[in-house]
């Protein structure tokens, strides 16, 4: 039986992973954009969590990223649940396509805590509590494209990871971008 190369080797790791994901991950232009101080945190990440098994390193690795739906009448809507035992949101990172409403439906599973969440919301933000075994509704309006940070309150439950994201997606208003030259990327 004949040995397989290494091109041989890459083929057939780069056919098995066709069907997922993790294959995009080998493009040359996504490799090209990872620096020693991003290779660093990811790796880093485990042992961070090794502290603290619900640690905020967490947020990424366990919470997941899901994708907000726009329903028919406009408003974007999402799940968002709190799992035993742990302390995350899952997911911890919703993306909504454009600016506007987003109705945030939390569950929270876990029979060992009562949480709570703050939200951003254009305007004050917002706040709802999660005793256990409880679930709840809150629709924010997030206008402008950015990052917009939710999380619980109670005790040190965002430090051990109940931080979330909302990436809202979209083109800043020429009126609002910073007036400053344009920045060189990669190495």
């Amino acid at each position: 039986m004949r040995t397989m190369g290494r091109a041989g080797l890459l083929c057939l790791l780069a056919a098995g992973l066709s069907g997922c994901n993790y294959v995009r991950l080998l493009r040359p232009s996504v490799l090209k954009q990872l620096n020693p101080r991003v290779v660093d945190m990811v790796n880093y990440l485990p042992r961070v969590d090794d502290q603290n098994e619900a640690i905020i390193g967490r947020l990424f690795a366990h919470g997941g990223l899901s994708h907000a739906e726009r329903g028919a009448d406009g408003v974007f809507r999402q799940q968002v649940r709190i799992p035993p035992g742990e302390y995350i949101w899952q997911p911890a990172i919703i993306v909504m396509p454009a600016g506007g409403e987003l109705e945030l439906d939390f569950s929270n599973h876990d029979p060992f805590s009562y949480h709570a969440v703050i939200l951003p919301h254009s305007g004050n933000r917002q706040a709802m509590t999660l005793p256990i075994g409880t679930r709840g509704t809150a629709r924010i309006r997030l206008d402008a494209p950015g990052y917009y940070w939710f999380g619980c309150p109670v005790a040190n439950h965002a430090t051990r990871g109940m931080l979330g994201l909302v990436l809202v997606e979209g083109e800043v208003p020429a009126e609002a971008k910073l007036d400053r030259p344009r920045q060189r990327r990669g190495n």
